[in-house]
């Protein structure tokens, strides 16, 4: 993508997330953030009104999954976004 716009001229927009939910960069989100010329932030918020930057995977009662398979490809339903301090309660059992 980079040389598509360095060679071709042409505007490439990428969007994704930054970190799984166990807090690990994804590998294609590691290399946008080193070779990316500008970086716009879409932000969500956590329940307690924080910007949200993490993101759980939970279990149909709720509880935060910690191992798995980085992908899991569909289960949006799955998904919390949720603040830093929200996210380790939530994967070390305290929330």
């Amino acid at each position: 993508m980079a040389t598509v716009v360095d060679d071709l001229g042409v505007p490439v927009l990428c969007y994704g997330l930054r970190v799984d939910f166990q807090g690990h960069l994804f590998p294609g989100s590691a290399t946008l953030l080193a070779l990316a010329d500008e970086m716009r932030e879409v932000r969500t918020i956590c329940h307690c009104g924080k910007k949200a930057t993490m993101v759980i995977r939970q279990d149909a009662t709720g509880r935060a999954i910690t191992k798995g398979d980085q992908v899991q490809i569909g289960g949006n339903e799955s998904y919390v976004s949720l603040c830093r301090r929200h996210w380790r309660a939530a994967v070390e059992g305290d929330g």
